[in-house]
């Protein structure tokens, strides 16, 4: 396979971006006696490079962003959160270096086939419920990539494993001969305008992930997405849509999944009562990843059993607790206003207590006021973003600016009866007050689950 970078050409890389992805290319490169020169922004003591850290190989530029490259290098080994505009980038293209990310770095060691997913939301779960789908099929799967496992760091391993690789459009824009046997594209909305110049560049990124592949490939689309429906690709096309037949994919039929192809008798592969997971964005997730593990040879009742023994992942509508009656739901993973519209379809009419806010990103938070005004009581407010979406949705709803997290989640339950659902969806970034999501989310679980442990409230405070 002709790549960009060969062990046997290289003898020194750079290593762009020390967080879990860098540290695992490096690992790789060293595993290959490259020599690495590794840069990051941050600080030794902010780092956990573990072995790395005492390795002779390894040179460490610590503290700063060069503009320049610090040497001469074969080759750039990014990592997803740094931008490609970045003066080192500019210099290291200028004199001809190759610049490719961690997952580009890791294919062409590959010891099994790879399937990708990617799209603006439902990324991680899709990729998850693929996985649980292959294993109850009997294969031997790593799931990996963008949902927190570095492809790099899977390359040891037994041959013949499947690689399902979650992959976020950073990721893609720097890759040139990554080619998944099956791909998946599961929508689109605006995101990360912050980093892609347009909606367009955006797109172009994402649908990288079908570059590669060849005629004997699967690419798995959303039929209902129109700008997703339309991408072309050289590999067979296969549809997943809940509200039309599609002839070749899978399909709604009352409460059954169907799946059809040319020529063939259609499969039950699920119902919808076998998920575990709440909304009609899971039920597409799990649509696209019956799908992706039916074109790598897992057969339709293992597909069934293992969507059905999934529980979900933590930050995605995860099922904190009941107290009282209430059920409390953590989707911190809903950084975006699609992801937050996706959630909230899930619920019956009425019955919302919704924590709203953070640092926002892109899109017209007014897209989400039809949904908010049917399906939530009370809004609560934190965050860098609480003044829009005021200004927004107040005329619409009660909202209550709360500030922070604790706040809200205190004023949610004070107010939400039972049978009602409190629920963290953000619809934005977590940076004005958090690190990450996930950091945002074990915030509010551990404040639910504290809630718990507290004395039993009586009900009786008004609505408004």
């Amino acid at each position: 396979m002709k790549t960009p970078w060969s062990e046997n050409d290289w003898k020194r890389a750079l290593v762009y971006g020390l967080g879990v992805s860098g540290v695992a290319a490096t690992r790789l490169l060293r595993d290959r006696d490259v020599a690495v020169t590794a840069v990051d922004r941050r600080g030794f003591e902010e780092l956990e490079l573990g072995d790395l850290a005492g390795d002779p190989g390894v040179e460490l530029v610590l503290g700063a962003d060069p503009r320049v490259l610090p040497g001469a290098f074969d080759g750039v080994v990014l990592s997803p959160g740094i931008a490609l505009d970045q003066p080192l980038l500019r210099d290291a293209r200028r004199l001809g270096v190759p610049v490719i990310s961690e997952v580009e770095l890791a294919f062409p060691f590959l010891n099994g086939p790879a399937v990708g997913i990617t799209g603006s939301n439902g990324k991680s779960t899709t990729t998850a419920l693929a996985g649980a789908a292959l294993r109850a099929s009997g294969h031997r799967v790593e799931v990996c990539g963008n949902i927190g496992v570095p492809l790099a760091s899977r390359v040891r391993g037994e041959a013949g494993r499947i690689f399902v690789i979650e992959l976020s459009s950073f990721q893609l824009e720097s890759v040139d001969t990554f080619r998944p046997h099956a791909a998946a594209l599961l929508n689109l909305s605006a995101d990360h305008l912050d980093r892609h110049r347009d909606f367009e560049s955006y797109r172009r990124a994402k649908e990288r992930i079908f570059a590669r592949q060849h005629d004997d490939d699967i690419a798995v689309l959303n039929a209902d997405d129109p700008q997703v429906a339309a991408i072309g690709a050289r590999a067979r096309r296969r549809f997943f849509s809940r509200f039309r037949r599609v002839e070749d994919g899978c399909y709604m039929d009352g409460e059954r999944v169907v799946e059809t192809s040319p020529g063939s008798e259609p499969v039950e592969l699920f119902r919808t009562g076998d998920l575990q997971l709440v909304g009609d964005h899971n039920l597409e997730n799990a649509m696209a990843a019956a799908l992706l593990a039916r074109s790598m040879g897992a057969d339709s009742a293992a597909v069934r059993s293992g969507l059905a023994a999934f529980t979900g992942l933590p930050h995605r509508l995860e099922r904190v607790a009941t107290l009282d009656g209430v059920t409390w739901y953590n989707d911190s993973k809903a950084t975006n206003i699609d992801a937050t519209r996706r959630s909230l379809t899930g619920f019956p009419d009425g019955s919302l207590h919704l924590i709203l806010g953070g640092r926002f990103k892109a899109g017209d938070p007014a897209v989400l006021a039809d949904l908010v005004e049917v399906k939530t009581r009370r809004v609560y407010l934190i965050g860098e973003a609480a003044e829009l979406f005021e200004q927004t949705l107040g005329e619409i709803v009660e909202c209550e600016r709360c500030g922070d997290l604790e706040s809200a989640v205190s004023a949610a339950h004070a107010r939400a009866d039972a049978g009602e659902v409190v629920l963290l969806s953000p619809a934005c970034a977590s940076f004005d007050q958090y690190e990450s999501f996930e950091g945002r989310g074990e915030h509010f679980s551990s404040l639910v689950v504290g809630l718990g442990a507290g004395p039993r409230r009586s009900h009786g405070g008004e609505h408004g």
